[in-house]
């Protein structure tokens, strides 16, 4: 008996993927992505095309199906092999990311580049990829090397089978899996900026920083801290200030007056490029009332106002990128038995949010 597709009423043909275009209402492109289960064509699409093709006895042509893998297959062969630089924050416009982030995948592109690859830039989380759109997106693109770019805690995490991907992290020492780690030195860019705002002649130092910030590096600026001014007398021992995930800079200016003002202090160093704003909205004039320096200037034209520790972001993309070539060249995917950190240490600057203190 023939098939219902195959009587007189549609013609006696086997159903083609115009016929199915037809009665879904889609185009025959979307139809053919659906049906090879791309991740681009949403799973509540792809299952109600899977079912209609069902329904209408359509069958993918076997020569077709063969000459279109074989096709597949030697333009990946041929194509500059990938690696992917996966965010759990969407970058968006280049003019919007943060000018940490953009350093950092400045250099991994140029590393990348060098080495014989492409850099493809994803993200993870809401309306943006999951595990398993994020794995079927890797294996039809024959992606093997994944770099977990400075993953911000209290965001998507992602969980992958390990064991097939050549993996490096920049930061991202707060979540699974346990790979190898590129960053700059946090805790030795603490101590780098007490000593120079103790030699500029501050004397009552207090460090401010995010708790998401402190989870993602281990807690490596408050080790720093607490190693350093272990030598200070203890009246100049200030405690130091974590405040809460995704603090709004008006509500963290709030925090960080009142934190100022109950322990005197001459000098902030914090992490954000914002602090000396953030010190004006709170009420002090810099650096006539207070001095300020940061931990992460990058940004020659956007922070050569600040004192600070400039840590070297470009160089830790491109860390992370020969990494995982290494790997990939080496034919050793999967995570290390004994995983390492490289550490890429950042260089003090003076500035004039921080001039020496005279008296």
């Amino acid at each position: 008996m023939p098939h219902p597709s195959q009587s007189p009423a549609n013609g006696g043909h086997r159903p083609t993927l115009r016929d199915l275009a037809r009665a879904s209402g889609f185009h025959a492109t979307t139809i053919s992505k659906a049906l090879r289960g791309h991740p681009s064509i949403p799973a509540e699409t792809r299952e109600r095309i899977a079912k209609l093709a069902e329904t209408m006895g359509y069958e993918r042509n076997p020569v077709y199906l063969a000459l279109s893998r074989f096709r597949r297959d030697s333009e990946r062969s041929t194509r500059t092999p990938r690696i992917a630089f996966i965010e759990n924050i969407a970058g968006g416009a280049e003019a919007d990311r943060p000018p940490q982030r953009k350093a950092m995948l400045e250099g991994a592109s140029s590393q990348a580049r060098l080495l014989g690859y492409d850099l493809e830039v994803l993200s993870v989380g809401e309306d943006h990829h999951d595990a398993r759109s994020l794995t079927q997106h890797l294996q039809n693109d024959g992606i093997t090397g994944i770099i977990l770019a400075s993953f911000v805690p209290g965001f998507s995490e992602i969980a992958l089978n390990w064991d097939v991907y050549a993996v490096a992290k920049i930061h991202s020492r707060h979540m699974e899996p346990d790979a190898t780690v590129v960053g700059n030195d946090q805790l030795r860019e603490v101590r780098l900026a007490i000593r120079n705002l103790d030699r500029l002649g501050y004397r009552r130092i207090g460090m401010a920083v995010g708790r998401a910030d402190e989870d993602a590096c281990a807690h490596r600026h408050t080790a720093g801290f607490l190693m350093e001014v272990s030598a200070f007398p203890e009246e100049r021992r200030i405690p130091p200030l974590l405040y809460p995930y995704n603090m709004r800079c008006e509500d963290l200016a709030v925090l960080l007056g009142r934190w100022v003002r109950r322990h005197k202090l001459d000098a902030v160093l914090c992490n954000l490029t914002q602090i000396q704003s953030i010190l004006e909205q709170a009420g002090f004039r810099v650096p006539t009332d207070i001095a300020c320096a940061t931990l992460s200037a990058c940004d020659p034209a956007a922070h050569s106002h600040l004192a600070g520790t400039w840590p070297q972001y470009r160089i830790v993309g491109e860390r992370a990128v020969s990494i995982v070539v290494t790997q990939l060249k080496a034919g050793e995917p999967g995570l290390p038995e004994f995983p390492s950190a490289t550490s890429v240490q950042s260089i003090w600057r003076d500035g004039p949010s921080a001039p020496p203190r005279h008296g």
